[in-house]
């Protein structure tokens, strides 16, 4: 599906989602490289920025909005890998290893994304070290949480998968209210079920049962935490 109405890039130099990604080091030199070899579209929610299997021939970075990555099990099913947001960056390890992008990208809600040449995200890396080890760094992070999701699913009971879920999205996007912290993030329960290894009508009843505890409300999408602590012992995180 291609993107809809294409909006003006915003300027590398100015943009304010870069300062809470991995470009936020750069100098003026490099952004003005990089801004002069971008593109950006303008994705409403649930269109395709890339396909897993698809060629990578550019970094996707996040301007504004939110994105899903998910691989597809031979049984058709999804395992959501990550979310990302502003100043986040995708598709960068397929362009290191020269390989066919590992995941789709797929717009949460509606979002603005650029998408900067495989050549010029190259050359700046060549001329700041320190973009490469920053790079290096969220690489590790990427894989440690790859290995922690993998040893959740394969190991955790699925109600322990979806408290630590649960928490996990509070001290992400969770945001003070009367009544607890509600998470600023939209998502369906097929999209949780994804993110936990298990199927929706799972996810529903697991939610269900939380609610009935008293350790969430839950309005339609919109999920407020009212008991954390409840949730952080099923989880068993400390």
């Amino acid at each position: 599906m291609a993107p809809s109405n294409p909006k003006p890039a915003p300027s590398c130099t100015e943009c304010q989602s870069r300062s809470m990604g991995v470009l936020c080091n750069l100098d003026s030199e490099a952004l003005e490289k990089l801004n002069s070899h971008k593109t950006s579209n303008r994705y409403l929610k649930g269109q395709i920025i890339f396909y897993e299997g698809n060629q990578a021939f550019g970094l996707y970075g996040v301007y504004s909005g939110r994105v899903k990555l998910y691989k597809t099990g031979i049984d058709g099913r999804r395992q959501i890998v990550r979310i990302c947001g502003p100043g986040d960056i995708l598709g960068y390890r397929s362009l290191f290893a020269e390989e066919p992008y590992h995941a789709t990208a797929e717009a949460l809600e509606d979002s603005t994304i650029c998408c900067i040449d495989r050549a010029a995200f190259f050359s700046v890396i060549g001329e700041n070290p320190r973009f490469a080890f920053d790079l290096l760094r969220k690489l590790s992070v990427e894989l440690r949480s790859a290995e922690d999701l993998a040893t959740s699913i394969a190991q955790r009971p699925v109600r322990q998968r979806m408290a630590e879920l649960l928490v996990m999205l509070q001290q992400t996007y969770g945001k003070p209210v009367k009544k607890g912290v509600q998470i600023h993030l939209e998502l369906s329960r097929e999209e949780m079920a994804e993110m936990i290894g298990v199927t929706q009508e799972t996810a529903i009843r697991l939610l269900s049962e939380f609610k009935k505890g008293g350790w969430i409300s839950v309005q339609e999408r919109c999920i407020t935490i009212l008991n954390p602590q409840s949730l952080l012992e099923v989880a068993e995180i400390e």
